[in-house]
């Protein structure tokens, strides 16, 4: 841990002496450090507190901070701990001590004599230096993040070592929030959601199908251009082939399952790999065959936590870009290099940088597969990104259940990382589905799976989009590309000329065959309302026709590379300029 981390995790413990200051009642659960600051989750009672308290909280945490106090580290047996928890009715703090491995030292650290807790560490040395730090926003946040246990009170803290990281921070959240995908959803009519349909279960407009096609078509093309084969699989299915996956015993709370009076026993389908695994399997495969692709768009399911669920960033009906192959060892590099090269320039067209993370396992217990398949299949992702020159960082604990990731981080316009496109190595799944191809001298041999995701989940990626662009989605995407504008009724005969020409028109550069989609708004409204109504919609491109543009064969647009001023064009330029 760093120092700003130990200053973060110093100032969780300075939140929770003040809060017991002035709510002696309240009970603790967990104050770590995080990207940004710290957390402490607080069981206030009786006690109600809101956003509007943190003032005052803040104000006897600095009080607390200027004493200078000291952070004191002490070993305790169990037996003392649990005394301590039980005399000062910390429940949580009891439940924390009964759950450490019985050969797990106990400790706490002392905040010189105004606060003891029990913790880990590390900490600052004292609280005479401790950055710059402000109290955030409060949430609810679940005990242990379970739905049938308390919900406790999150209190959140900002934290850096100087203002201007602090203001800096605090600006880009600022813009985070301009371009909350939620708002910008709402207000270019794409996507909405119903408490009748459920939680998590987005629902798409006209406009929002039409982007969602664009971008899986755009995705897609990729892997098609690749000699990758569409299939198609159902939606549920015998919970019997997720048992033999692993994800039934690693993973239960995935699955949903579906009632059958017919005694079979069913579940809504949480991955799509085992499915594909089936299709490899449904006939004899030879070494002459290999590599086969296949790849479907298609939904998934998971019983995501109510609290986690937010917008589409996290959903419970996930539409993933999958896509599976089954090949020979030989084969691995090829593909990995064809899937890398296409998340690089995916990315590019969309202007969006990537980072390359490695993700391996860790020593918890989610994990299918051979200590030695899992070495093999590290050294061998680390020695592709080698191979293929490219920066990477390791993280473990982030693998698949079956295998190590190549997870692509996708940076947005405000410096945010997202982890969207990823490339998994698998040499779990084929063995246990017990998948076989006849090799060149005759043996049976397991092939070797390659998991590809594009743009991963297309809710998740609609929802980093609209918010990298801010709404303002690039033509070839856009929803509806060309509005026409009339400022009268005289003019409609030219704006048949017009929309003849889009009729023929196709924006080919990013996705092939894209036809333009354009719109006529002849209302009796005003000029300024038309421009209102397409500018709110953020429509690439706004053509006002008047009957001067009408003698003179000229397109009067508005382009927001235009920096929304109107730009007077032949019509005969005027393809050219769209494009």
């Amino acid at each position: 841990m760093n120092d700003l981390e130990k200053m973060r995790h110093t100032l969780s413990h300075v939140l929770a002496a003040a809060v017991r200051e002035m709510y002696p009642d309240a009970k603790f659960g967990i104050g770590p450090a995080i990207d940004n600051g710290f957390y402490y989750d607080i069981d206030f009672g009786k006690a109600k507190i809101s956003d509007a308290d943190l003032a005052k909280i803040e104000k006897k945490m600095r009080g607390i901070a200027k004493r200078n106090l000291k952070m004191a580290k002490r070993t305790v047996s169990r037996s003392e701990a649990l005394k301590w928890a039980k005399d000062n009715k910390q429940d949580y703090k009891v439940e924390l001590i009964n759950d450490l491995p019985e050969n797990e030292e106990v400790t706490f650290y002392d905040l010189g004599d105004v606060f003891t807790d029990l913790c880990k560490g590390p900490h600052a040395k004292d609280t005479s230096d401790l950055g710059v730090f402000k109290l955030d926003h409060i949430a609810g946040a679940y005990w242990r993040g379970d739905e049938k246990r308390e919900m406790l009170t999150r209190i959140y803290g900002l934290a850096f070592a100087t203002k201007e990281e602090l203001d800096a921070y605090e600006k880009k959240q600022a813009e985070a929030k301009e371009r909350d995908h939620r708002k910008i959803g709402a207000k270019l009519d794409l996507f909405c959601f119903s408490n009748l349909v459920g939680s998590g279960l987005p629902l798409f407009t006209p406009r929002g199908t039409i982007l969602r096609d664009l971008l899986n078509d755009f995705a897609q093309s990729y892997r098609i251009e690749r000699g990758y084969q569409k299939v198609c699989i159902s939606h549920i299915a015998n919970i019997d082939l997720y048992k033999t996956s692993g994800h039934y015993e690693k993973f239960p709370e995935m699955l949903q399952f579906v009632s059958q009076e017919s005694g079979d026993h069913l579940a809504l389908k949480p991955v799509s790999c085992p499915h594909h695994s089936q299709i490899f399997a449904s006939s004899p495969r030879s070494y002459k065959d290999l590599p086969i692709k296949y790849l479907e768009t298609t939904m998934v399911y998971r019983d995501e936590r109510k609290g986690e669920l937010g917008g589409l960033s996290r959903v419970r009906a996930i539409t993933q870009d999958d896509s599976h192959v089954f090949c020979t060892e030989d084969q691995v590099g090829d593909i990995f290099g064809e899937l890398i090269e296409s998340a690089k320039d995916l990315y590019a067209k969309i202007d969006m940088k990537l980072k390359l993370r490695l993700s391996f396992r860790d020593d918890k217990d989610g994990y299918i597969g051979t200590p030695e398949m899992w070495q093999k299949a590290e050294s061998s992702i680390k020695n592709m990104a080698d191979k293929f020159k490219m920066d990477y960082f390791i993280g473990e604990g982030e693998a698949a259940m079956y295998g190590p990731k190549m997870d692509f981080m996708a940076v947005d316009a405000i410096g945010r990382e997202w982890q969207l496109a990823t490339v998994q190595l698998d040499y779990a799944l084929p063995t246990r589905f017990k998948l076989e191809y006849t090799d060149a001298d005759g043996s049976k041999k397991t092939p070797i799976m390659i998991h590809c995701a594009l743009i991963g989940s297309i809710e998740r990626f609609m929802s980093v989009y609209l918010e990298h662009t801010a709404g303002w989605l690039p033509m070839w995407c856009a929803p509806e590309n060309v509005r026409i504008l009339t400022v009268n009724d005289k003019v409609m005969d030219y704006v048949g000329k017009i929309t003849s020409i889009l009729d023929q028109t196709e924006l080919n550069d990013v996705l092939p065959h894209n036809k333009i989609r354009y719109s006529v708004d002849d209302s009796a409204d005003s000029l300024g309302k038309k421009i209102k109504r397409a500018t709110d919609l953020k429509i690439p491109c706004v053509i006002i026709v008047g009957p001067k543009d009408a003698e003179s064969d000229n397109v009067s647009i508005r382009l927001r590379d235009f920096e929304e001023k109107v730009k007077l064009i032949k019509l005969s330029e005027f393809l050219k300029k769209l494009k």
